[in-house]
């Protein structure tokens, strides 16, 4: 077999190398060391999600897989980057009628510890969940890219082609998308803008999701976001970003905290914000559309085009390049 070249070393890229890295398979990385979403990105990773608080497909199976990749990685990487958590997630006055049901006999039913029906000073109910947890993105990339560049590995340069005596794995993220090259891809990347600050006073354990979100990260700091901005793909913190993000902070937490910093990324989001991989020419191929699940989701589809590549196992179509594009060409 021809030795593997990864391009991209995000979220998506580091999975794919430390897939290959297991398997005993030869490969490099090209990566230019620019930051994209994945080194800003909060890392969450929550059982009910959205306006409709809706379970994923495949969600507990996701999540089982999910930790045990990175807790693996973690052995090689001396760091520990999961981070399991308790989630609460708030219900509006608005909200109840329509959601509350879900929780009590509807697929969230089953990651439900406790429900709090009492009416918060801002009018909110609290319902907490198991099954969420947080990836320390920033760090895992940091450490991944150290390990594999302390084995010659990592090639810090612009990718310049595809080259005939490798296959090569694009993973590049919103940019790539973007870009619209090698294929022509539909995508619905968005801006994410989020904070990082320290809030002794909050002091809470738990994710905190509900109108926007906040994580707890260690020494009194939690990350707080997040913006959707699908005009103005930039990596620019905004004015009006921090305004929505800050009340969030004081909705979620309360009114003292001190801004850390605060980041801008674009996620790379395709349909129903599901990663598309497969094979886009010979011994090109193409992982992208992680998305902000993409903590969730980057194990099981990192491993799945691996064993694609190295196996010749079937992608599953919600995966698969094949049915992405097929189903674009229905809808035209």
């Amino acid at each position: 077999m021809k030795p593997v070249v990864i391009v991209g070393l995000g979220l998506a890229g580091a999975c794919t190398a430390w897939h290959l890295w297991h398997r005993g398979v030869a490969f490099r990385i090209i990566d230019s060391g620019k930051r994209g979403s994945s080194h800003v990105a909060a890392g969450l990773v929550h059982p009910v999600t959205g306006k409709n608080c809706t379970v994923a497909e495949g969600y507990a199976l996701h999540r089982r897989e999910a930790e045990a990749f990175y807790q693996h990685c973690e052995t090689l990487l001396q760091q520990q980057v999961w981070h399991p958590l308790e989630v609460v997630r708030l219900l509006g006055n608005t909200e109840r009628k329509k959601l509350l049901p879900k929780f009590e006999t509807g697929p969230a039913a089953e990651w439900v510890i406790d429900m709090d029906l009492h009416e918060s000073e801002q009018g909110d109910i609290a319902i907490t969940l198991r099954g969420g947890a947080r990836l320390d993105v920033a760090e895992f990339l940091r450490r991944s890219r150290a390990f594999f560049g302390k084995h010659g590995l990592v090639e810090e340069r612009e990718f310049s082609g595809v080259s005939g005596d490798a296959t090569t794995i694009l993973c590049e993220g919103a940019q790539g998308l973007m870009r619209g090259h090698p294929v022509a891809w539909q995508h619905r990347c968005a801006k994410g803008e989020i904070l990082t600050v320290h809030a002794p006073s909050w002091r809470q354990s738990r994710m905190i999701t509900g109108r926007g979100w906040l994580v707890p990260v260690g020494n009194d700091c939690y990350k707080v976001g997040a913006t959707y901005e699908w005009n103005q793909l930039d990596e620019i913190p905004s004015e009006k970003g921090l305004r929505h993000i800050e009340s969030i902070a004081r909705h979620l937490g309360g009114a003292h905290y001190t801004i850390l910093s605060h980041d801008a990324g674009i996620r790379p989001i395709l349909r129903k914000s599901q990663p598309v991989a497969g094979m886009i020419s010979p011994d090109v191929y193409v992982l992208n559309g992680l998305g902000s699940k993409g903590s969730l989701h980057a194990p099981w589809a990192t491993r799945a085009l691996v064993e694609h590549l190295l196996d010749g196992a079937a992608l599953q179509s919600h995966l698969s390049l094949d049915h992405y594009f097929a189903s674009l060409r229905h809808s035209s």
